[in-house]
């Protein structure tokens, strides 16, 4: 063999073993949390959401107007068109997608796979077949508090 081709050899080996560690390490496991920061390390259980949203905030204040949402720490806050504020999780539940919030159909829907979920996060059609974490929303002033119990 000449050196030209044992190098040749060598690189190609080695840029497999490459790509084959970044896919195994890209891959998604089923017991993975969606939603990162979640677990509560050493205990094995996980930490309760609650966050408040200050709707004076230029980023937060389109929650002022009716049939508008925004994401915020894994979770979608909707304003729907019955002026009620409505909060689950933002990752679908089928595989994992970032859910959206649709006004007039008064639904979280999921764009990848087209799972619909009513404003509770029950759902309406799969493929999901598991509900959304629902919250719980308080408003005072502007401050809209999302949390849960």
């Amino acid at each position: 063999m000449e050196r030209k081709e044992f190098l040749s050899l060598l690189g190609g080996g080695a840029a497999t073993l490459f790509a084959v560690g970044c896919l195994g390490s890209c891959s998604k496991s089923e017991s993975e949390d969606p939603q990162p920061g979640n677990a509560n390390p050493g205990t094995g259980g996980s930490v309760k959401k609650d966050f408040t949203l200050n709707l004076a905030s230029t980023a937060n204040n389109l929650l002022k107007t009716p049939g508008n949402a925004l994401i915020s720490n894994g979770v979608i806050v909707a304003y729907t068109t019955d002026a009620a504020y409505v909060a689950v999780s933002s990752t679908c539940t089928h595989e994992g997608g970032i859910i959206g919030y649709d006004a007039s159909g008064k639904r979280f829907n999921c764009p990848n796979h087209g799972s619909n979920f009513n404003q509770s996060g029950t759902v309406i059609n799969g493929p999901a077949t598991k509900a959304l974490k629902q919250y719980k929303t308080t408003l005072t002033g502007d401050n809209l508090r999302v949390y849960e119990d």
